[in-house]
């Protein structure tokens, strides 16, 4: 991914956490190829069998199964990315299995901070920020007075 781009996304995702998104969703195929999975928590994949991707390809582009497997095969393992997530929502069925396995993996995510979580929220830095400032301006109060 083209450098710019990947400090476009950064950017972006600063933008979304100083106006306090409680969620940002982050869409980006080659992930894990561009490194960018260090920078994103929880990790979500959406796993296809290869016969249903081939599958999908072929009829979304109109591809042979040749072509098709060609571009599945300069991708990733999707087994791989699998291994590599945090969370799997599998994408064999229809499209209400799909929005169900979604609405977990949502409610999951919305789930109470842990405090790690709430270190790293808009809230809990403003929170951590604003102890020290007032620590720092009572010592400095008490250690005048002395």
């Amino acid at each position: 991914m083209a450098p710019y781009i990947s400090t476009g996304i950064f950017w972006e995702i600063l933008k979304q956490w100083a106006k306090g998104a409680k969620v940002i969703v982050v869409d980006i195929p080659l992930l894990f190829e561009v490194k960018m999975d260090k920078w994103t928590k929880p990790i979500v994949v959406v796993w296809v069998s290869q016969e249903t991707q081939l599958m999908r390809l072929m009829e979304r582009d109109g591809l042979s199964k040749e072509d098709a497997g060609n571009r599945v095969m300069a991708q990733m393992s999707l087994d791989l990315n699998r291994s590599k997530a945090d969370v799997v929502i599998e994408n064999n069925g229809d499209l209400d299995h799909l929005n169900q396995q979604f609405s977990k993996v949502l409610s999951e995510i919305r789930r109470p901070l842990t405090w790690t979580e709430f270190g790293r929220s808009r809230q809990g830095v403003f929170s951590v920020l604003g102890l020290v400032t007032s620590g720092l301006f009572v010592c400095k109060h008490f250690s005048i007075g002395s």
